[in-house]
This record gives C-alpha cells, sequence and structure tokens, in this order.
C-alpha cells in the first residue's frame, strides 16, 4: 500500500518566532533567528516551496548548543575554489 502523504500544518511567521523563541538559550540565539527569519521573510516570494522549508530548517541550526556544533571551522564556505595547480582545497577533508 503506497505511503499516504500527509500536508505540514499551515504556519504563519509569527508561529514560527514563537517556536524559535521558546527554543533559544540565549540573547543572541534570539537576535540571529529574528533576522535570520525577516531576511527569508522578505526572500519567500522568489524560492519555491522546498527551498523556503530547507531555509527555514537550516535557520533552526543557529539554536544549536554549542557542545552539538560541527567540530570543524565553516571558513571554507566563504573562501571559494583553489586558485589553479595550488595544492590547498577548498573543501575540508
Amino acid at each position: 500500500m503506497p505511503y499516504m502523504m500527509t500536508p505540514l500544518p499551515d504556519t504563519s511567521w509569527e508561529d514560527l518566532e514563537t517556536i524559535f523563541d521558546s527554543l533559544a538559550e540565549t540573547e543572541l540565539q534570539k537576535e540571529s533567528v529574528h533576522h535570520l527569519l525577516d531576511v527569508t521573510r522578505a526572500l519567500s516570494p522568489y524560492l519555491s516551496k522546498l527551498d523556503l522549508l530547507r531555509e527555514i530548517i537550516c535557520i533552526s541550526l543557529v539554536l544549536l548548543p554549542e557542545n552539538d556544533r560541527p567540530p570543524e571551522t565553516w571558513d571554507w564556505l566563504t573562501r571559494g575554489p583553489a586558485p589553479p595547480g595550488s595544492n590547498v582545497s577548498s573543501r575540508p577533508c
């Protein structure tokens, strides 16, 4: 028997803010989440449903406790590709 798809419940931006506020442990996390939600809300008309959901899930990563965050730094994301002929990779090993 095929899996019956249950749609996600309708959620407002205010609902998301309330949820993230309740999960935030610090004032910095609250401020960060509110800023990211504001930017995502502004860009939402230009995003597909899947992209919007992905952005919301990524925003929730701001709320991870410090000891649950990835151990390596993420600065490799901003470095871009390595120059041709260099031995330095732009991605972590």
